[in-house]
C-alpha cells in the first residue's frame, strides 16, 4: 500500500506526516469539475483529469497512487453527508 504522496518533488511520507491525509486520485468519468484554462476561460473537465493536471504528475497514474492534503485548499473537499 503506498503511504507516500505521488506529487513531484513531495517528500510527505504518512509515518514521518501522520497530521496529514492521504488522498486515492478519482475515479475516470465518475466527475467533472469547473476549471479556469490558460486562456481564462472556464470549461469543465473530468475530476481525474483536474487532479492530474493540477498537481503536475506527469506520467500515468495508477490506483494505488495518493496525493497528500498539502496539495488541497478547503474548498476542494467534498464532504459526504453522515446519513
Amino acid at each position: 500500500m503506498n503511504h507516500y504522496c505521488c506529487v513531484p518533488r513531495c517528500s510527505s511520507w504518512i509515518k514521518r506526516d501522520p497530521q496529514l491525509t492521504f488522498h486515492i486520485f478519482p475515479e475516470q468519468g465518475k466527475h467533472q469539475v469547473s476549471l479556469v484554462n490558460k486562456f481564462r476561460q472556464k470549461e469543465r473537465i473530468d475530476r481525474r483529469k483536474a487532479w492530474i493536471l493540477k498537481l503536475s504528475i506527469g506520467k500515468p497514474v495508477s490506483k494505488f497512487m495518493k496525493g497528500c492534503s498539502l496539495h488541497f485548499a478547503e474548498e476542494n473537499y467534498i464532504y459526504r453527508s453522515k446519513s
